[in-house]
């Protein structure tokens, strides 16, 4: 049996041209997936979320900065809203090593900056080794960045509660 016959059909069912269309229009139905839904396609794999609770440290600045956030934010990125709530914020005074002309260092509080402490409630992807949140990681000591529809600041994972 020959693997394409004289009419151009592959094992004698279908035609090669029939099956590269059906090929091509596969890829472009899950590549509309992909760019609608981010990695978060139910048909490629399961879909596991979980609840979680993490606090993030803010890098320390002004606290004007720190006020534009507001319990019950909701998290967005990419152009649309996450399942994330900001539920607890704390500002505190920033302190930080100080050395004097002696070399003696002395821990100071910051004249200018403070430290904020924002903790969010989350539905995270729970499918990979990693859980995330839309397409940052949810891990202790990962690089984070609060983003809500009027304030954006990057931080770090000072917790993950479970």
């Amino acid at each position: 049996m020959k693997i394409i016959n004289e009419k151009g059909k592959l094992f004698g069912l279908i035609n090669i041209i029939d099956l590269i269309t059906i090929f091509l229009i596969i890829a472009l139905v899950l590549g509309a997936l992909y760019k609608f839904k981010g990695n978060d396609i139910s048909v490629l794999g399961s879909n596991k979320t979980k609840e979680m609770e993490y606090v993030v440290r803010l890098i320390p600045n002004y606290e004007y900065f720190f006020e534009q956030y507001n319990v019950e934010d909701k998290l967005v990125q990419d152009k649309r809203v996450l399942d994330a709530t900001i539920t607890d914020i704390k500002i505190e005074d920033y302190y930080k090593a100080v050395e004097d002309e002696n070399g003696v260092v002395s821990i100071q509080k910051h004249p200018l900056y403070k430290q904020a402490f924002i903790t969010i409630k989350a539905t995270v992807s729970d499918k990979d080794p990693i859980f995330k949140l839309g397409e940052q990681e949810i891990r202790v000591g990962c690089s984070n960045f609060v983003r809500t529809k009027l304030c954006e600041m990057p931080g770090f994972i000072y917790e993950v509660k479970k």
